[in-house]
């Protein structure tokens, strides 16, 4: 079982953003950490400890997101909340997980830079941290290259972590129009086996979790309003296999790369 995720920017309680001292995160945040990571300690085996760090785009020196957990403790936050839950949970391997890491956008390579900073400093700094997820919420409307995805994947592992998918689907009902349903599938299958055959070369490759199984469900019909009727997961409305389901299969079944357990 993964955990996700001990510190989080949203969904927080009411009052939060009045929190801003480290008095505040002693108080608050350091004994929510210990105390869920603590409490399942037998039984997840990985946690996000840190989801979504990075935001290049709050103009920061650092890159990191403006936070109350950055209010209350700077960009030393994500290095205490790693301290915190190893000694909760001295078993799990501990992620750093974020997003918009994978096209060959500019304001994708802001983020490559600033995520792999942040992990530069944390292992510099001899933090317990033992892996990356990637979300990889896939988008049909974005431009792909491998070699740049590549070369971000060769980071990682020089850095010695493993690798994990930890949110996989696709958007692609924007970019619909005038396409029938299985053309629709079938491309969101592709988006998935253009991006994840890369990823399954790498041998710090450790996982890969889909952000859902069926599009009955799927947090992205919920988005937005051009977002309604995605097709973007395993398992259609009635819970068939899609291409995409199909996909995953035959990757999984054809890699040939060692992968760390």
């Amino acid at each position: 079982l993964r955990g996700h995720a001990l510190i989080w920017h949203e969904h927080l309680p009411a009052g939060v953003e009045r929190l801003s001292t480290t008095a505040d995160w002693r108080r608050f945040v350091a004994p929510h950490i210990s105390e869920v990571a603590g409490r399942y300690r037998e039984a997840i085996f990985e946690w996000d400890v840190v989801n979504e760090a990075i935001e290049p785009y709050d103009d920061g020196a650092d890159f990191m997101r403006r936070t109350p957990f950055y209010a209350m403790l700077g960009p030393d936050y994500v290095a205490e909340a790693f301290r915190l839950a190893a000694e909760a949970a001295p078993s799990a391997r501990l992620y750093l997980n974020d997003d918009h890491l994978y096209y060959a956008e500019d304001w994708q390579e802001r983020r490559r830079t600033g995520t792999l900073r942040l992990l530069e400093r944390l292992i510099t700094a001899g933090v317990p941290i033992h892996g990356f997820g990637m979300q990889c919420h896939l988008d049909t409307r974005f431009r792909f290259d491998e070699r740049i995805f590549r070369r971000f994947l060769q980071r990682l592992e020089d850095f010695g972590l493993t690798v994990a998918v930890t949110e996989l689907d696709v958007t692609e009902a924007p970019n619909a129009r005038g396409r029938s349903l299985s053309e629709r599938r079938r491309r969101a299958a592709a988006e998935v086996k253009k991006v994840l055959s890369v990823a399954l070369d790498s041998s710090a490759l450790a996982g890969v979790v889909t952000w859902g199984l069926s599009d009955d469900d799927s947090w992205l019909r919920r988005r937005a309003a051009d977002t309604t009727d995605n097709q973007g997961l395993p398992y259609d409305d009635a819970y068939r296999p899609t291409p995409m389901r199909d996909t995953l299969a035959s990757l999984f079944a054809s890699t040939r790369t060692r992968h760390p357990t």
